[in-house]
């Protein structure tokens, strides 16, 4: 993993040193002990390097880079130890009113209470993009923040997802093949999709989605779509698709692996199957005059092969192509349907789909009370003034809970996800006091403070 970039090799690699103008009557804490590149930053100012009893500021954004962290203490007495990889901020810090507002958008923190959780827990808060914790008296609590869902999902669920929903409107389903009696899913925006997944358009419904290899489908209303087989980047697989549009439409744009191999990519169709090289194509079923199911392409880029038992065809950009019935050949026609050009312009292109790993930068979080009582609630809209209980829970000491990165599952784990459980830095905490400094061996970068060192 590449280190966080703040400017800090320049602040490394220079003898120059930063005066930040910091507001000396905003100061909040200070550091105790810092390890590694590790930088603070107020608005419109440069980032400025951490070390040991450095002043923290209110508004103070703090990054952490690879193996390094920095532990603060607050003027309230609470602590808190910022791990490697993260982004923090002090979105606020009270002390006439003794409220403090922490921000995390990546990586973790552990954190112990002081005086202003005395008052009330809603005096001191941890937020995440979806959730925020909130820490009784006497609390010490780890926070976590994934850019996947970090909760009890086994790691091969994790894999099996190969899609995510960038667009949705009205009412789409999906249930997976793979596991029998596997429950009908409606989707949402964001919702994950998986290999063998069968999906269902409502009525004036569609659906955009784009998959882990970067290629983007529409699927119009009223259309029935199968995910039947989505390998990429799989441990001793070939990289391949095969999809099959049973009923409606859909507009489909390659991603890397038809690029890469135009045999790794098809598309069925009750009439004919449609391979590509490096193309943006629409497919739509028809009703031919005697009552049958047809298809009919629009190439919008590259070229595409439309097969079936009674031979194979090319068509390429600007052409659109018919196919009657499977044992008749696929024919080029000049102009397609009326309802093939209403559709056309009537859905969303899937090119303006982000790439998967944008949307898979959603957020889940994850805290565990290792002492005291914590409470996780849903990020809600302020004006809804939502408190039900489906929107929080309670955790005691020893309990762990996560929110899912869509927002949908709040609860209580059985049991520490393994991204925690088995990470080195929280294994070291749980050896060792944040008295005990000295939290990881010694490395290339900033040290300062003392205590033991853990190999």
């Amino acid at each position: 993993m590449k280190p966080r970039a703040f400017n800090l090799g320049l602040l490394l690699a220079s003898s120059v040193t930063f005066f930040v103008q910091a507001d000396q009557t905003m100061v909040v804490g200070k550091v105790s002990f810092a390890k590694g590149s590790n930088a603070a930053q107020q608005a419109n100012t440069p980032p400025r390097l951490l070390g040991k009893e450095a002043e923290i500021y209110q508004g103070d954004n703090i990054q952490t880079s690879d193996a390094s962290f920095v532990i603060v203490e607050f003027i309230d007495g609470s602590k808190v130890t910022i791990r490697p990889n993260s982004n923090f901020k002090i979105e606020q810090f009270d002390s006439l009113n003794k409220n403090a507002k922490l921000v995390v958008y990546e990586g973790g923190v552990r954190a112990e209470t002081g005086e202003f959780s005395k008052v009330s827990a809603d005096n001191f808060q941890i937020k995440t993009p979806n959730a925020t914790v909130k820490g009784e008296k006497g609390s010490n609590f780890i926070v976590r923040v994934c850019k996947e869902d970090c909760d009890e999902k086994k790691e091969s669920e994790k894999e099996a997802s190969v899609a995510k929903v960038t667009d949705i409107k009205g009412e789409v389903f999906a249930q997976n093949r793979a596991e029998k009696n596997a429950p009908e899913r409606k989707l949402t925006m964001g919702s994950d999709l998986y290999s063998q997944d069968f999906l269902t358009t409502q009525a004036n419904s569609y659906l955009v989605m784009v998959f882990r290899d970067g290629e983007k489908v529409t699927l119009h209303p009223n259309s029935e779509f199968d995910i039947v087989k989505y390998d990429f980047q799989q441990p001793g697989k070939k990289d391949q698709i095969l999809f099959k549009l049973a009923a409606g439409g859909m507009r489909a744009i390659t991603g890397s692996i038809g690029k890469k191999d135009h045999s790794a990519y098809s598309l069925d169709t009750p009439v004919a199957t449609i391979g590509i090289r490096g193309t943006d194509n629409t497919t739509m079923e028809i009703i031919n005059e005697d009552g049958s199911i047809g298809v009919i392409n629009a190439v919008h880029e590259g070229v595409i092969t439309v097969s079936n038992e009674a031979g194979s065809a090319d068509f390429s950009a600007g052409q659109f192509s018919s196919t009657t019935s499977s044992v008749l050949p696929p024919i080029q026609i000049s102009v397609p349907p009326m309802a093939v050009q209403d559709a056309i312009r009537s859905m969303p292109a899937p090119e303006n789909a982000p790439n998967f790993d944008q949307v898979s930068k959603n957020s889940s979080t994850v805290a565990i009370s290792n002492s005291g009582n914590i409470t996780i609630e849903k990020n809600t809209d302020q004006s809804n003034n939502d408190s039900s209980k489906s929107n929080r829970v309670t955790l005691i000491a020893g309990e762990s809970g996560s929110l899912s990165e869509n927002g949908e599952r709040l609860k209580k784990l059985e049991a520490p996800p393994s991204i925690i459980a088995q990470d080195r830095t929280e294994a070291t905490f749980n050896r060792f006091s944040l008295s005990n400094i000295m939290l990881f061996p010694p490395a290339n970068g900033i040290e300062s403070g003392g205590g033991c060192a853990v190999r």
